[in-house]
């Protein structure tokens, strides 16, 4: 790949992610699948928009996995999705996570099974669920605020409920992630009606305020216990809000992972429990940079920021921001060394040609390799590939090379120059694949191939020059 002249070189380790929304039917599907036709025009659907993904240069996908008690999988805890097949408990016919992983795996992006976690449907989605439902299910764990319904997070039996769904997930998907959104106490946490919960569950002269951050922490913590016994190279990721605390340059706000909703997420990460936070950030000037810089200092080397940016406030009715709001808080991430950015939602991406041009033409222009795993004390490296061969056939060169134990995908690099830079994330003319031979264009020169471990790990590379006559 030629680097275009106007831009700077990107960085070659970057998630670039975005949320799939499957609730409301807002980003997808278009229609439930109700008969053979219907189903295969949902799969039709979701591989046009992966090939968009893909298109723009974004490397992971936040698939919604689970929504207010129910799933796009067939569960053995909760009920499949009357998102996907229009009637709460009814199958679409086809194995939605499963397919959406091949699909994203076919095109080179990694699939993180996005769950909400505590809120459990309002009133009205309960009646529709019935029998179904979570609160009728399971009414000894469900608290309704108003007229919404909420799984009780200071229930003892709670955070085993949500690690039971996300081990369900790792034990019989080849899922790269698990995310976990709304692990966190509700809007209006001043009135959430917890007080029976809190005076037979919490120990003596425990605060409300500590028990309820406590209780959140331990949900995060039984499930990576959950999920890492089952596989240990799922990432953990979260969404926490966008702000974790306030901020000394900043007014005083209450509304922040700390000020009231119980979001430790920074504890997370240094406890080891989740792999990054994706902090919903969708807010702009000093109501963004002051905070990515707080998220930033505060991790620090213990774990990665993956910036949550707000793509659907583009929208007039959801803020009437201007490209160039997006455009700096990219910047910004990439000038504080954040891991990456992911855009909610995928529908906005879509609509705003603009912000895809931006991005495409801008930012990624160049492939990027997912940012390796944080946790990985006493975990040996994986080993170099070896036996790069060159062949030629059909004006095409295919290069090979010997398979690599533990390897998960291998990465290609090529230049037509003397030698490949593997720092360089414009010679990586082939980001992933799991085959140990590729097939290019004829007339690079040099190459070289490395090979990715479970954790995101790249090995040294093998490099190998042409002898071209």
């Amino acid at each position: 790949m030629v680097m275009p002249a106007t831009s700077a070189i990107p960085p070659k380790y970057e998630m670039r992610a975005v949320w799939l929304t499957i609730n409301w039917r807002l980003d997808w599907p278009s229609q439930p699948a109700t008969n053979n036709t219907t189903m295969q025009q949902q799969q039709q659907e979701l591989c046009s928009i992966l090939d968009e993904v893909k298109a723009l240069g974004l490397n992971t996908v936040f698939f919604q996995t689970r929504i207010y008690g129910e799933v796009l999988y067939p569960s053995e805890i909760e009920p499949w999705s009357r998102m996907i097949s229009g009637e709460s408990g009814r199958s679409p016919g086809y194995d939605v996570l499963a397919f959406a992983i091949d699909e994203c795996h076919r095109r080179g992006l990694e699939c993180h099974a996005w769950l909400i976690t505590i809120p459990a449907g309002s009133s009205k989605h309960v009646q529709m669920q019935g029998s179904k439902s979570l609160p009728t299910r399971h009414p000894q764990l469900c608290i309704k605020q108003g007229s919404e319904w909420y799984l009780d997070p200071g229930h003892p039996e709670t955070a085993q409920y949500i690690a039971s769904i996300a081990q369900e997930i790792a034990y019989n998907y080849d899922v790269d992630g698990i995310h976990l959104d709304y692990i966190r106490y509700p809007d209006k946490y001043e009135t959430f009606p917890d007080g029976k919960s809190y005076s037979k569950y919490a120990d003596e002269g425990v605060s409300l305020e500590e028990w309820r951050m406590e209780n959140i922490t331990h949900i995060v913590r039984t499930v990576c216990d959950e999920v890492k016994q089952v596989d240990e190279y799922i990432m953990l990721s979260a969404a926490p809000l966008g702000r974790y605390a306030s901020v000394e340059s900043q007014p005083f706000t209450s509304w922040t992972c700390m000020g009231g909703v119980s979001q430790d997420a920074v504890n997370w990460l240094y406890e080891g429990n989740i792999d990054f936070v994706a902090p919903m950030m969708y807010y702009k000037g000093e109501g963004f940079t002051p905070y990515l810089i707080d998220w930033v200092e505060r991790i620090g080397g213990e774990g990665n920021i993956v910036a949550g940016l707000g793509a659907y406030r583009l929208d007039p009715k959801e803020g009437k921001w201007s490209l160039t709001d997006i455009d700096e808080q990219i910047k910004a991430t990439r000038r504080m060394k954040a891991q990456g950015q992911a855009f909610f939602r995928w529908g906005h991406l879509h609509q705003y040609q603009s912000l895809a041009r931006l991005l495409k033409e801008q930012y990624y222009t160049a492939a990027a390799l997912i940012p390796p795993m944080c946790q990985l004390q006493g975990v040996p490296t994986i080993e170099a590939v070896e036996g790069i061969r060159l062949t030629q056939q059909g004006g095409e060169d295919i290069v090979s090379w010997q398979p690599v134990d533990g390897a998960v995908r291998y990465v290609v690099y090529a230049t037509t120059h003397d030698q490949v830079d593997i720092n360089n994330p414009y010679h990586i003319v082939e980001p992933w694949t799991t085959e140990t031979t590729v097939t290019l264009p004829s007339g690079y020169k040099s190459f070289a191939v490395t090979a990715i471990d479970m954790f995101r790990r790249e090995s040294t590379a093998t490099y190998y020059v042409a002898k071209r006559k």
